[in-house]
């Protein structure tokens, strides 16, 4: 879940510490940053199965709620401002499974309900695959690098 927020928006804004396993569990972190307002990345390193799936699902949900909250008590909305984004890193994942696929379907929706834009930066096939193999990719906006993440391109990879 997100922190609650105090004051305005500060670059450095505070977030929870990375969510992660117990040492003793399979590993999944799932680590929220605020680099900008109206932006929020969360980078996912490990698995997203049946057992992880469920704490990627509510720090999604709390970053989509947070930058859509932070859209609506701005004072001075103007038609230019980009709309709010939650970009989520997944090139950390080595595997992504059924409940994985579930949540970014379900954050997909949340993401239409709110007004906000959610993107998965995703260039491998631990990925990418079951994303086509579901036709997921196709509702969802899946690509291999974002400006967020400064510009980094795999290589072989580019933008889709």
């Amino acid at each position: 879940m997100m922190a609650p927020r105090t004051g305005g928006h500060d670059a450095a804004t505070r977030w929870p510490a990375p969510v992660g396993d117990d040492p003793a569990g399979p590993g999944l972190t799932v680590a929220p940053t605020q680099p900008r307002r109206g932006l929020v990345l969360v980078r996912v390193l490990g698995e997203v199965d049946m057992l992880t799936a469920g704490r990627l699902r509510d720090v999604l949900d709390g970053a989509l709620r947070a930058v859509a909250e932070e859209r609506d008590a701005a004072p001075d909305t103007t038609a230019h401002a980009e709309a709010p984004s939650v970009v989520c890193d997944l090139e950390g994942v080595t595997f992504l499974g059924a409940s994985g696929l579930d949540t970014f379907a379900a954050a997909h929706e949340a993401a239409v309900e709110r007004g906000v834009r959610l993107v998965l930066v995703a260039a491998h096939r631990t990925v990418v695959r079951p994303l086509r193999l579901t036709t997921l990719d196709r509702c969802l906006t899946v690509l291999a690098t974002h400006p967020a993440l400064g510009g980094r391109v795999p290589a072989g990879q580019g933008t889709r």
